[in-house]
């Protein structure tokens, strides 16, 4: 299980690893390149539940200007999924506390 060190505006580190662009940290330890966008589809939720998560974190940036699709979040109520959106600082402060106890997911934007 990843645990996410700190992050600042541009960049985060995750288990001693600086990381400059937007991503996607799951809870089996994959972390991936996320295209820097400010939206959230239901398409990007889809590929995301293919990892079968319990809870799902979008960090919305540090000003918390990523915009989350309605589709989204109704797809993710339909299935059974606690997606969570916020401001990322605290969104990886979630992503460390809920990752030791349940399979959580985080999308991490890590600009504005």
């Amino acid at each position: 299980m990843p645990r996410i060190d700190n992050a600042f505006f541009g960049s985060v580190s995750i288990d001693g690893k600086k990381y400059d662009y937007d991503l996607v940290i799951s809870w089996d330890g994959e972390i991936t390149e996320k295209d820097r966008r400010h939206n959230f589809t239901k398409s990007e939720l889809m590929d995301i539940l293919m990892k079968e998560p319990d809870v799902v974190i979008i960090g919305t940036g540090f000003a918390g200007n990523v915009k989350i699709d309605p589709d989204a979040e109704i797809f993710a109520k339909i299935e059974g999924i606690d997606l969570m959106t916020l401001p990322t600082p605290i969104a990886i402060s979630e992503f460390n506390k809920l990752s030791k106890r349940k399979k959580t997911v985080a999308v991490l934007h890590i600009t504005c």
